[in-house]
């Protein structure tokens, strides 16, 4: 792996408001090479106001984003996860699928 791949999991504590109503969704993201990715793209999701937790697997390529409905849409994640790899190296892209 290239030194410009590394990405270090960011933690995040969650405020009262993100975790007063939480629900799951499920996406299927295209393009995680290395568990560097499943890192870039969970960093990106976590750092969303809504979004409580993420859990991002390179190898089957699908994620479990946990959030408040009233401060994010599982639609705004699409947009997050395709951000993640606009450093002009890596391309992502995401389905909700539940």
């Amino acid at each position: 792996m290239e030194d410009h791949c590394q990405v270090t999991p960011n933690q995040k504590i969650s405020s009262a408001e993100e975790n007063a109503k939480t629900l799951q969704a499920y996406l299927a993201i295209s393009s995680l090479n290395c568990p560097n990715c499943a890192n870039r793209v969970r960093n990106a999701l976590i750092s969303s106001l809504g979004v409580t937790d993420a859990l991002v697997d390179h190898i089957d390529g699908l994620a479990e984003v946990s959030y408040n409905p009233d401060l994010i849409r599982p639609t705004n994640f699409m947009e997050i996860v395709s951000r993640a790899g606009s450093d002009g190296i890596h391309r992502y892209s995401a389905v909700v699928i539940g």
